[in-house]
């Protein structure tokens, strides 16, 4: 958020050309539809029309960041399980992402990437992936980190999702296939001739993953994904609050009874005498 916008999203004429440049943050409000619809309903809604109907400039940015607003409420709505990914604070279009692989060949890694939207989003191509680690595999760039996304999306089409990228970033890891548009020669060959090198080359990729989680971080974004090792004093009395519910629940009855106490007989008839 600019320091010259107050906090009611009304902005000075000073920081309003600005503004239309830096798209740096979701802080800003959309002019109120007459409709009484939400203005994050409104963004959904607009996300799939070819051409906003508004001419102001200063409207389409501020559209176009709760387009993106509501491509990440969608994602977070969706069950996609061992990946995290979060917008960065400071620019809307670049989103922080890690990849926590739990089965496969690359069982136990921990990968980084980011996604960066298009300008134009919803338009546009693909959204680009960069893994922040090398990763050995035939749909990355083994310099570059780059994820190539045609094989998942041969065209990135507006009703395409930024949920559904982050499910093909899981699938590539889990199902490899020989047919893949491969981008890394070395490990598409290796995976059709030689699969056991390929899985060591695989776990050589995992171990090094592992080697850097708790490096810090390398920008001062606040949303950028930080991991800290295992503090004994901070951590253990969590994990023992956590066994200790289950345990104390675990031989406990639940739920009502209708009988009397130590005996087989219902509440609704008096005692046999």
């Amino acid at each position: 958020m600019s320091t010259n916008t107050s906090i009611s999203g009304v902005k000075s004429e000073v920081d309003s050309e600005d503004d239309l440049k830096r798209q740096g943050s979701f802080r800003k409000l959309l002019q109120v539809n007459t409709n009484g619809e939400s203005q994050l309903s409104t963004a959904i809604k607009m996300i799939d029309r070819p051409n906003a109907s508004q001419n102001s400039k200063e409207y389409l940015v501020y559209l176009q960041e709760y387009n993106i607003l509501a491509e990440y409420n969608m994602l977070r709505s969706q069950d996609l399980r061992g990946i995290y990914v979060i917008p960065s604070a400071q620019n809307s279009f670049i989103w922080f992402g890690v990849q926590f692989i739990r089965q496969g060949m690359y069982q136990g890694g921990v990968f980084r990437f980011t996604i960066s939207l298009p300008q134009n989003f919803p338009d546009g191509k693909c959204p680009n992936v960069i893994f922040q680690t090398k990763v050995f595999h035939p749909l990355i760039n083994y310099i570059t980190g780059e994820l190539n996304t045609i094989w998942g999306f041969p065209e990135w089409k507006r009703n395409n999702r930024i949920w559904q990228l982050v499910q093909y970033i899981t699938k590539i890891f889990t199902k490899l296939d020989s047919k893949m548009i491969s981008v890394n020669e070395e490990a598409s060959l290796l995976l059709e001739t030689n699969f056991e090198n390929f899985k060591e080359q695989a776990k050589k990729c995992v171990k090094d993953s592992l080697s850097v989680v708790y490096d810090p971080p390398t920008t001062d974004d606040p949303h950028y994904i930080t991991f800290s090792p295992y503090d004994n004093e901070l951590h253990d009395p969590v994990k023992q609050e956590i066994y200790k519910s289950k345990e104390d629940t675990e031989n406990k009855p639940t739920g009502y009874s209708w009988v009397q106490p130590g005996s087989l007989q219902p509440f609704s008839k008096p005692e046999a005498r």
